[in-house]
């Protein structure tokens, strides 16, 4: 029987019976696995520390007929705070419902693994802006993924001077001129355009060290989103659910 021992995240868990659960787990060197818990719903059961929702952890798995099985896992880090906090959680759960869609099974990205911890350890303990957070994990996400924006000029002329637009669809900047010819681009400022250069142009860690102003902030967000229901082509309910707790759509 072939076991598979590695480091993961649960990003999701889904109940199955009355103590069983399905797990989806992004692991660092084997991607994102699916696998069974038995009896992990159960308090009394070995497994149901390590198997709670965004735990992470040292995993062994074994292989079935249809799909892996936890055999054992000893947590290293619950990211308790993210199960204490409404809002927390609700970024959390959106980040590990992005991740879970983007990353494909087996395909190994330890870095974005790394990526993801550090995302979760601010988003369970740091003071800064939580959706700031949010913006550099989707960008640097984009960014593994091979569609991160074009920042350096216009997308079509390759001017430098008067980019005062972006699109998803371009794939990146746009000047005043060719911006006629894209229904979709959106507006931007000159601020927001120098946030997102310096997230996707410094290293992972270093990336989340910046604070922008509320305007900023919320134009950041836009762009990203833009670019994530582009990208992914999708919609997830976690990120309706945690504008919802941001009264996001009362603000427009």
């Amino acid at each position: 029987m072939e076991l598979i021992k590695t480091d993961g995240v649960v990003l999701k868990r889904t109940n199955v019976g009355d103590n069983d659960v399905i797990l989806t787990v992004f692991t660092a060197e084997y991607g994102v696995l699916k696998a069974s818990a038995r009896g992990a719903k159960s308090l009394k059961s070995r497994l149901a520390a390590g198997t709670a929702l965004f735990t992470y952890g040292e995993f062994v798995f074994g292989t079935g007929k249809s799909m892996h099985y936890v055999r054992s896992c000893e947590p290293k880090e619950s990211f308790y705070n993210l199960a204490t906090n409404i809002e927390r959680l609700a970024f959390a759960t959106y980040i590990a419902d992005l991740t879970g869609y983007a990353v494909k099974e087996e395909k190994v990205d330890q870095r974005l693994f790394s990526l993801l911890l550090n995302t979760f350890y601010l988003l369970a303990n740091s003071q800064r802006e939580l959706r700031l957070v949010k913006c550099v994990y989707e960008l640097k996400l984009l960014q593994y993924m091979g569609f991160a924006p074009e920042l350096s000029g216009c997308v079509r002329c390759g001017d430098v001077s008067e980019i005062d637009f972006l699109s998803p669809q371009a794939g990146g900047l746009l000047c005043t001129s060719c911006r006629r010819a894209e229904d979709h681009a959106r507006p931007l400022s000159e601020p927001c355009l120098i946030a997102l250069r310096f997230i996707l142009y410094s290293e992972d860690k270093k990336a989340f060290a910046f604070q922008a102003s509320r305007m900023v902030t919320d134009e950041l967000e836009d762009h990203m989103e833009a670019f994530i229901r582009s990208y992914m082509d999708r919609d997830f309910y976690a990120l309706t659910y945690l504008n919802m707790i941001l009264g996001k759509n009362d603000r427009k």
